[in-house]
């Protein structure tokens, strides 16, 4: 599910165990959100998004990494000017498994055609059609032939 992100029950036990306050949890679960979203420990974020999403300063979202880091639950690197900040996700407990994703790309020489509607090279049809859940899932043959005979099927 896009945007979803699944927080184990002990994870506010583990914040209170290493004494992690509310506002540096609000920061460290929508870093996890990014996390999961790039695959990897390791990616770049915009300190202005994250202020317009948290709704906080420059001076406490600074705090605030500093105060992850001091917990060893990341480690960044503040970016100058237009330049991004650059996170590294450490606390490995605290962090959900990544999954590999196998994602369909698009050799080089096929190029986007102007007019094709909805071309997603990563969701062709037949994937559509394998993730498409039956109505009928779950019933017995006799069921289905009972509704045959009814028309309903």
């Amino acid at each position: 599910m896009k945007g979803y992100q699944f927080l184990e029950n002990d994870f506010f036990d583990m914040c209170e165990i290493r004494k992690i306050q509310r506002l540096p949890q609000l920061l460290y679960i929508y870093l996890r959100g990014l996390y999961c979203r790039f695959q990897k420990p390791t990616f770049s974020w915009s300190d202005r998004i994250i202020r317009g999403h948290l709704g906080v300063t420059q001076t406490t979202l600074a705090t605030l990494k500093d105060y992850l880091q001091e917990r060893g639950l990341i480690q960044f690197t503040s970016g100058t000017g237009r330049t991004p900040t650059q996170y590294t996700m450490l606390g490995a407990i605290m962090l959900p498994e990544l999954r590999v994703l196998k994602i369909k790309t698009l050799p080089k020489s096929s190029k986007h055609h102007e007019g094709l509607k909805n071309c997603d090279p990563y969701n062709t049809s037949n994937q559509r059609l394998n993730n498409r859940i039956g109505i009928f899932q779950g019933t017995t043959k006799e069921e289905k032939e009972d509704l045959r005979t009814r028309g309903l099927l």
